[in-house]
């Protein structure tokens, strides 16, 4: 209803969603020149949807008053303040500056961890060729165990995947080849490519996920259960304690594996191209040799070696990164496996830019 030039609203026994609604459109229609007086005198429950209103015209409207309020509800608005800055109205330089402090702090922190790494990289450098030169501060039996987790361990996975892609790779390149009758150049195609791209970065991705979790699982748990620090009270340095017999390990084991899935994935592209295209053996090892050398199996097996060390290299950075409890542990063997086989696949273009350009 309407007193002279004020908009008076007589409010029901109860607030809440159903009737606010309409309250609300209605308000909307009058505009905001003329006052509203809101009569709290039937009131006797609302809800949050009530308040919500309320402060919405309070910041909106100024001209909004209450009147007949019980001692209840004021204590209730009390709780729930009618005044206050509207988010959307903040000054632009506070938004700005925030999202500036908030990069500034993102460039500090990539900072401090890119040199955090690669102090540990060169450290493990060092500590390695020390290790070679006088055979001592590391534990000569971890190597081969290391070895036997890395090496015998992944050989099934790393065979079933280069089997796999083998004869996915296979099948794929015979349809294209089929269309021109150069089927005798899937050799070529296949064997080109799986030494020198396929196995190397499928190697380095399993690695990532099999080899890299585990160290840093293990490293991250010794960090918070306060067993690294105990090898510092014992003297020993746990970078190189627990991460050369590692280094040394994955050095070893990757040729096996890479000689294992070149010739695991070309075995079956053997077998796929005789079945499909009636080519035999023989002639398919006499043209891939045309086009594939031992220069291009010593490529891939540097780029796996490669591969290897950022696995290893990121996996114990992010363990000895570690600073919570149970949680930190999943968080660092989450970050390590993401950050390594980002940092395989940057390395792997690196290698591209610089064999074919």
């Amino acid at each position: 209803m309407t007193e002279s030039s004020k908009q008076y609203f007589l409010l029901p026994e109860r607030l809440s969603i159903e009737n606010v609604s309409p309250l609300l459109k209605e308000i909307k229609k009058l505009g905001q020149e003329i006052p509203i007086e809101m009569d709290f005198k039937n009131v006797r429950e609302f809800d949050s949807s009530a308040i919500a209103l309320f402060n919405y015209l309070k910041r909106n409207l100024p001209g909004v008053s209450l009147k007949n309020v019980a001692p209840e509800f004021s204590q209730m608005f009390s709780l729930f303040p009618l005044t206050g800055e509207d988010p959307e109205k903040l000054p632009p330089a506070v938004t700005f500056k925030k999202r500036l402090l908030t990069i500034a702090d993102i460039y500090i922190r990539a900072k401090r961890q890119s040199k955090n790494y690669l102090v540990l990289l060169a450290d493990e450098i060092y500590y390695t060729f020390q290790y070679i030169m006088t055979g001592h501060g590391v534990y000569p039996g971890e190597i081969f165990n290391q070895l036997f987790l890395m090496g015998y361990k992944s050989f099934p996975i790393v065979s079933l995947i280069a089997l796999l892609v083998g004869i996915t790779t296979t099948i794929i390149s015979l349809q294209q080849l089929k269309l021109f009758g150069a089927d005798i150049y899937v050799a070529d195609l296949v064997g080109f490519g799986m030494i020198v791209e396929l196995v190397p970065l499928m190697t380095g991705i399993i690695m990532a996920g099999k080899i890299g979790a585990s160290i840093t699982a293990e490293i991250a748990s010794m960090k918070v259960l306060e067993e690294t620090d105990a090898l510092k009270t014992m003297g020993i340095i746990p970078e190189k304690f627990l991460m050369v017999p590692r280094l040394i390990a994955i050095t070893l084991a990757v040729p096996l594996l890479v000689a294992a899935a070149d010739f695991i994935g070309i075995f079956a592209s053997i077998v796929v191209v005789r079945i499909i295209s009636d080519i035999p053996p023989n002639m398919f090892l006499t043209e891939m040799f045309t086009a594939v050398n031992l220069g291009d199996f010593l490529t891939g097996l540097l780029k796996t070696l490669v591969f290897g060390w950022v696995v290893v290299i990121t996996s114990g950075f992010k363990g000895f990164s570690v600073k919570q409890g149970a949680v930190g542990v999943g968080i660092a063997t989450t970050q390590s496996v993401v950050l390594s086989i980002a940092m395989i696949i940057v390395y792997d273009c690196l290698f591209a830019l610089i064999l074919y350009s």
